[in-house]
């Protein structure tokens, strides 16, 4: 039987071998070299395009590389990786970076979680949190996209570390720059289509609070009581599932409905009315870079208080980007309102984004603080709050 595993290995292991080297030649050079790790491989592609403008501006000081898990994926700098354990191998990395949770690193490199999200959505339900904070901890620094996000991550290192047995990572506030690069793009398009996008979030993160649990017969509903072409975006890491193979089969000879499978978003957000979603950190990246509506999907609001998450600012500013629909019929109804304007929603949307650290500087900003990083880890000296400011 054919080993694919084996086969990954050698691939990854020869990426390891030519990391190396450009590592010695970049050092050769008085360059320090970042690593990117991409370790979910339904989610690579949706990154690639805005961490390479982001880098753009760091070639002069830093070399960067990327690791991923996708098959015949052919960029410069792009390594296949598929064997993380190998990371261990590489050597003279300064900055490891990561947009996911990583529990293998290179040998001795300052390690850096960047939070790939704009709002304080659910990291994980509530009974795998400690998993989380354990693999969590394993970092040097976490960068979060504003002070809200940054008390999340506060919070969770308060609850399971109580006594200060182990040293937590230092987090960060550096704001978004997808969200910076999205605004940008957005502003120079014009054209707007009659098509709503519907957004889950990943259907196995909470079970109850998926819109998944309703989808049929909301995608139903659309079709029966408006004329807008409704789009289905699944999260990346369900797109193989068999409910969205399901919900694809049941729907795919309606004319007016599509599933976009994509990469990339832009297009189709950037064209819609609205979006619709449950618990997906989406519907604020959505909210922010277009002005239009959200509707949140929340059949089951008790849910929030069963797990918590009642406080978190995620569901408290949902009002403020949208409106919260109870069932299918509300789901119409807010359409329909929305057809006739909805200057509230951009009034409340254009205070809150008003509020976001770093709008638009986060790309000096992200450079700044992994300058003084790497000046850190070279002078003992220098104080946290250096790094801060």
């Amino acid at each position: 039987m054919f080993d694919h595993r084996l086969v990954d290995i050698c691939k990854t292991f020869y990426s390891i071998i030519i990391i190396n080297i450009i590592v010695i030649l970049s050092k050769l050079i008085k360059k320090k070299v970042i690593f990117f790790y991409h370790p979910r491989k339904n989610l690579t592609l949706n990154h690639v395009h805005y961490l390479e403008d982001l880098f753009s501006y760091f070639y002069r000081d830093y070399v960067v590389l990327h690791g991923h898990e996708v098959k015949n994926y052919k960029r410069k700098y792009f390594f296949y990786v598929s064997q993380s354990f190998l990371m261990r191998l590489l050597f003279n990395i300064d900055i490891f970076l990561s947009l996911n949770v990583c529990e293998k690193f290179p040998n001795k490199s300052i390690n850096i979680y960047m939070h790939h999200d704009v709002s304080t959505a659910p990291l994980v339900e509530k009974k795998k949190e400690k998993q989380l904070y354990e693999r969590l901890i394993r970092y040097n620094y976490i960068f979060s996209s504003d002070e809200k996000s940054k008390k999340m991550f506060s919070n969770l290192f308060i609850k399971y570390n109580k006594n200060n047995i182990k040293k937590i990572p230092k987090i960060l506030c550096v704001g978004y720059y997808k969200l910076d690069f999205l605004i940008k793009k957005f502003k120079k398009l014009k054209k707007f289509d009659k098509q709503i996008v519907i957004a889950p979030s990943d259907y196995r993160h909470i079970k109850e609070l998926t819109i998944l649990n309703n989808l049929n017969e909301i995608i139903k509903k659309l079709l029966l009581k408006t004329n807008y072409k409704i789009i289905f975006r699944p999260y990346p890491a369900n797109r193989d599932s068999k409910l969205i193979k399901n919900i694809k089969k049941k729907f795919q000879k309606e004319k007016n409905f599509s599933l976009d499978m994509s990469d990339d978003y832009f297009e189709i957000y950037s064209r819609s009315l609205c979006l619709i979603t449950d618990i997906s950190g989406t519907a604020y990246t959505y909210a922010f870079m277009t002005g239009r509506p959200i509707i949140f999907f929340s059949n089951n609001e008790s849910t929030l208080k069963k797990f918590s998450l009642s406080d978190l600012d995620y569901f408290k500013d949902r009002k403020k980007v949208g409106y919260i629909a109870n069932n299918s019929n509300d789901v119409v109804k807010y359409i329909k309102k929305f057809e006739n304007g909805y200057n509230n929603i951009k009034k409340t949307n254009r205070n809150l984004i008003n509020k976001f650290d770093y709008l638009g500087k986060s790309k000096n900003r992200i450079k700044n603080v992994l300058d003084k990083i790497v000046i850190k880890n070279f002078r003992l000296d220098i104080k946290n709050e250096e790094i801060e400011k």
